[in-house]
């Protein structure tokens, strides 16, 4: 009975054991399936599974790593170790702290009976298996105990778990066993579901990349169908509105950009057909050595007008079938590059050769090459369309592109090799013969080249060939300039950066050819644009209309003569080369001579966000293209009006600011003020300065023997010579009283106590011998001495203390004064004086040196409390 208990007994205890076990081992599950759903980081989630399995059952190292049966490395992406000895929590190691050392697969005798099996690696002590030793992990200790369990993903291992005891033995119970397979399977889900998150990421930022360019894209071809659509339809506007026969030179401005519009639009069609799967193509039997002969020698003006050499080298060659309309623009489209990426007295080369069953078609070039980094993304659509407002060259990035969808649908291949600032050379390989091309698009007619095909082609070429053409003379201007004109200096790099804070220009901003520049009644404008048609429609309209125009081809340019030529508004585009038209404004409004020039910008981005942003760069205004001239005369006008008005109530501020402040400023100060160069805080506060009081003795008896008319010219005289004195020495003139003067030193202007006594004894001087020279003056004219009034006598009386300076009275009347007991003793001091002396209290006597003070009386003067001592000077 006893016994049958205690089996009872025994049995619920394994029974209880067992559910808690089972408690646990579902607890954790639940805990590692609430961090897997709780997080997208693949690394978080690895993570907490290392952590809790390895605190479920108290090891000393759990590891989670990937691999696959054809993988020649594990590798470990979660680590987790019992920190010893000072504590007995486990430690997460983070992705960046795991080792970076792999584990071979290939003959590891652990991880090949895991991949043959499938099942749990159970190894309770590697010292009596000495066979399977060297699985070596990135651990920091090497183990006497593992567990292995993989991961499985339909039936296959895509990783492993690996559970240790490093310094003794352990047997795994089936519990361990259990619980460690049912945490592989939710890390298996969640290493799928982190390569899901990973891939979804990943096309997710494919997506985002092709909508960037797309967005690029179709704003830099707005900016390409703008441009050529301004230059068509502003001069027919024009023409019909005015009611007149267009121009010459309008009109071949407008022909030459209707060929770019229909080359872009071509473009456009081409690649839209190809996608849509509607391009035919017609293949018929071509001369290669004709065909590329004839599209070189319309080629070949262009490149003599650069200064450029065009080679060829024409190997005759089987027939290849071709459809010439298509694949004239290969090879126009690839001879326009060259030229347009080679400087003068460069070398374009053309070669044609046969090898074997095959063609090749060789476009050579001696420029500026292509960035390594560049050539694998070269012919994708869009790349071009790089989105930035400085690019160097107008495109709409699909001409390589075009190429080679063209080139490939012909059967054939295109290559490029090139090495950056040493050249380019593009490889057609074409097939000859008919086997490669379906047999219903193959005619055995010989094709027809049409010459006139290049006049479209080649349009985009017209226009960098003016920009050449100008390179000779980059300042051009609608006046007469001094021949003798220092050319304008170029400016330091403006790469990697929008603004140029510090930008180093020639001094040549002040040559004398400047002043050679005739005034002109409307105005002078610089117009900035990189498209020389557009630059010349724009400058023609405003020069029709009276005003003096500069032009300049970019930002860089078009800032050099801004600064030395002032003009009085800027119309500039906004995607140019080197200095952008963004760029170009904020230069524009750091430099302190130009800052208040209107700007108008002139371009083909019109969206919202353009326009705001060069509204914050500093813009006046915004003009979109397609334009026409009276919309541009009319923003031209009305800011040329607006700031001229500005002009006048700067101008009226300056003589306003200027007729109030030279009544007690020296000129100099009254100028830095006007100017902004010195900032004036006018407000009364109490300040420490040095006060001059002085007045004549014997003017009363003088004045009582003239009429009253001249006694003001005399005592205006009289104050004209003291003023001149007293500003000729940094003072400032407070008030005339009579023929007496107050002057303060050290306000507004701020000066040291001994700079202060310095300038007013130094200015104490020159009115005592400016007074000595007017005696003379008088004496002359019979006004004083030889028995008339004897002549006048100069005292003045000078303290250094602190007073209230400032502007004191009210909106109607208001004067520049100090108030306080230092501007007494000054006053008291002047009547004490001697004739023809200076009188300075202690304060004063303390900045000057013995030899030139006599000690005087102390005094103690009306209104003053205490003594006050007094030195001579």
């Amino acid at each position: 009975m006893v016994a049958d208990q205690a089996a009872l007994a025994l049995s619920q205890a394994r029974a209880f054991e067992q559910l808690r076990a089972l408690a646990t081992q579902q607890a954790l599950v639940n805990t590692i399936t609430t961090a897997i759903r709780s997080s997208l980081d693949p690394q978080e989630i690895f993570t907490a599974i290392t952590q809790q399995l390895g605190e479920a059952l108290d090891v000393d190292g759990c590891a989670l790593s990937l691999w696959r049966d054809e993988d020649e490395f594990v590798q470990l992406v979660g680590l987790y170790e019992k920190v010893e000895p000072h504590s007995s929590r486990f430690q997460a190691t983070q992705s960046q702290n795991l080792s970076q050392s792999m584990v071979p697969i290939a003959g590891n005798p652990v991880l090949q009976q895991l991949l043959i099996t499938n099942q749990p690696v159970v190894i309770d002590d590697l010292a009596i298996s000495p066979e399977l030793n060297g699985y070596d992990l990135p651990l920091r200790t090497p183990a006497r105990a593992l567990l292995l369990v993989p991961l499985l993903s339909d039936g296959k291992i895509i990783g492993s778990i690996t559970l240790r005891q490093v310094s003794k033995s352990r047997i795994w119970q089936a519990a361990d066993i259990t619980l460690a397979q049912a945490v592989a399977s939710q890390a298996a889900i969640a290493v799928q579901q982190s390569r899901l998150y990973q891939k979804t990421r990943q096309q997710a930022e494919r997506l985002m990349e092709l909508d960037r360019q797309k967005t690029e894209f179709f704003q830099n071809i707005s900016h390409e169908f703008r441009t050529p659509l301004t230059l068509m339809i502003g001069p027919l506007e024009s023409a019909a509105y005015q009611k007149a026969a267009l121009p010459h030179d309008q009109a071949v401005i407008a022909l030459r950009n209707s060929r770019r519009l229909l080359r872009l639009v071509n473009q456009l069609l081409d690649l839209q057909r190809l996608d849509a799967g509607r391009m035919q193509a017609s293949f018929r039997p071509c001369s290669l050595v004709e065909f590329v002969q004839q599209v070189v020698e319309a080629f070949r003006p262009y490149c003599e007008k650069k200064g450029l050499l065009v080679t060829t080298e024409l190997v005759p060659c089987p027939v290849v079938y071709l459809d010439i309309e298509k694949f004239d623009k290969v090879l126009y489209n690839l001879l326009s590059n060259a030229m347009k990426f080679t400087g003068t007295n460069g070398r374009i080369t053309v070669r044609l050769e046969p090898a074997g069953n095959h063609v090749r078609l060789q476009v050579c070039d001696t420029g500026i090459g292509i960035r390594p980094e560049q050539i694998p993304h070269l012919f994708e659509r869009f790349r071009q369309a790089e989105g930035s407002v400085n690019r160097s060259y107008e495109g709409s990035g699909l001409g390589l592109a075009l190429v080679k969808e063209l080139v490939e649908m012909h059967g054939g291949q295109i290559s490029v090799e090139s090495e950056y600032e040493h050249g380019t050379t593009f490889n057609v390989w074409l097939h000859t013969g008919t086997g490669h091309l379906p047999l219903d698009q193959v005619l055995e007619v010989p094709t027809e080249i049409q010459a006139s095909r290049a006049l479209v082609e080649l349009a985009d070429l017209e226009t960098d060939l003016q920009n050449e053409e100008e390179e000779i003379n980059p300042l051009l201007l609608d006046v007469d300039v001094d021949p003798n004109l220092n050319p304008v200096a170029p400016l330091p790099s403006l790469s990697d950066r929008v603004g140029a804070e510090n930008l180093d220009v020639s001094s040549s901003v002040d040559s004398p050819g400047v002043s050679n520049l005739p005034p002109t009644p409307k105005g002078r404008v610089l117009v900035v644009d990189d498209n020389p048609d557009l630059r010349n429609y724009v400058s023609g309209i405003l020069r029709e209309c009276g005003y003096e125009v500069l032009m300049g081809r970019n930002g860089r340019e078009g800032f050099q003569i801004a600064q030395r030529y002032k003009p009085q508004l800027i119309v500039t585009d906004l995607m140019m080369p080197e200095v952008s038209g963004l760029e170009l404004v904020q230069l524009i409004r750091q430099e302190p001579q130009l800052q208040g020039i209107p700007i108008i910008l002139l371009t083909a981005k019109a969206d919202e966000m353009s326009r705001l942003e060069g509204t914050e760069q500093g813009a006046d205004a915004y003009l979109a293209k397609p334009f026409n001239d009276r919309e541009l005369l009319a923003e031209v006008r009305n800011l040329l009006a607006l700031k001229a008005n500005e002009q006048k109530v700067v101008e009226l501020n300056q003589y306003l600011t200027q007729s109030v402040l030279s009544r007690f400023l020296p000129p100099g100060m009254v100028e830095k003020a006007a100017t902004g160069e010195m900032s004036l805080d006018l407000r009364p506060e109490p300040k420490l300065i040095t006060i001059l009081f002085s007045d004549i003795v014997g003017f009363t008896q003088l004045a009582n023997t003239l009429r009253s008319r001249r006694v003001a010219e005399l005592l205006n005289e009289y104050l004209e010579a003291m003023t001149r004195a007293v500003f000729a020495n940094g003072g400032t003139v407070d008030k005339f009283m009579g023929d007496a003067i107050l002057a303060l030193f050290g306000a507004p202007e701020e000066l040291t106590p001994n700079e202060q006594v310095r300038r007013a004894i130094a200015a104490a001087r020159q009115m005592q011998v400016s007074l000595a020279e007017l005696n003379q003056k008088w004496q002359g004219l019979g006004l004083v001495g030889d028995g008339g009034p004897p002549p006048v006598q100069f005292r003045c009386g000078i303290h250094q203390g602190t007073a209230v300076v400032g502007m004191f009275g009210g909106a109607e009347r208001s004067d520049y004064t100090a108030i306080g007991p230092s501007v007494n003793i000054a006053a008291r001091l002047q009547q004490a004086a001697q004739p023809n002396s200076i009188l300075v209290s202690a304060a004063v006597a303390d900045y000057l040196e013995e030899g030139i003070i006599t000690k005087g009386s102390p005094l103690k003067l009306k209104g003053v409390d205490e003594t006050v001592l007094t030195f001579i000077v």
